[in-house]
């Protein structure tokens, strides 16, 4: 509402910003424990969330289908009547993990055109596809990129910026969010939308 540069799907949407993984690694056991706080379930160590979630976003993942100890976190988020939203993974092989899990809103990727775009991960676990971007050139500029925020900083913060043509933003990553925040927009219209209600 600033009249400055870009209005997403999430309108007047309040953030909680949960760090699990560091630039280039990252563990399962971080990522769940960062669902569970996000949730509001105690984590040891951590001071108790005092604003949970409603909707979880996990632009990550990795392997193919739901280990047993990320579908115990995902109980317990769902529990909490917390949504969760994944990336489907972009492999192009079958879902990663955490979006392979039951009850988890598992997000493919779909091109400027529409349909899937090469690279998405795809199975049955797919819930639905949002916008990821797609470069069909191999040279120059992306033809199709998403805009998208982001920032220059390489170790610490720097200077706020958007992706573009040419430092593009592509992948389910970017389609997982997309639908976090409508299903955010869902539970502002009516908060006592279940999870389950929500991804159906």
């Amino acid at each position: 509402n600033n009249g400055i540069g870009m209005a997403s799907v999430g309108r007047n949407v309040m953030i909680l910003p949960v760090r699990v993984l560091g630039k280039c690694v990252g563990y399962d056991s971080d990522i769940q424990a960062g669902m569970q706080w996000a949730a509001g379930i105690s984590v040891p160590g951590v001071p108790d969330n005092p604003t949970p979630a409603k909707v979880i976003n996990l632009s990550l993942g990795g392997g193919t289908g739901c280990t047993t100890a990320y579908q115990t976190i995902v109980n317990q988020v769902i529990a909490r009547n917390v949504t969760i939203v994944a990336s489907a993974g972009n492999e192009g092989l079958a879902v990663a993990a955490p979006a392979g899990c039951t009850g988890v809103i598992a997000v493919a990727g779909v091109r400027h055109a529409g349909t899937k775009v090469g690279y998405s991960s795809l199975g049955p676990e797919v819930a639905l596809s949002a916008p990821a971007g797609n470069c069909v050139n191999t040279t120059g500029a992306c033809l199709n990129p998403l805009l998208t925020t982001t920032n220059t900083g390489a170790t610490t913060p720097g200077a706020s910026t958007y992706s573009d043509s040419f430092d593009a933003s592509l992948g389910t990553s970017f389609s997982s969010p997309l639908v976090a925040g409508t299903a955010a927009l869902m539970l502002s219209v009516n908060p006592s939308l279940t999870p389950a209600q929500i991804k159906s």
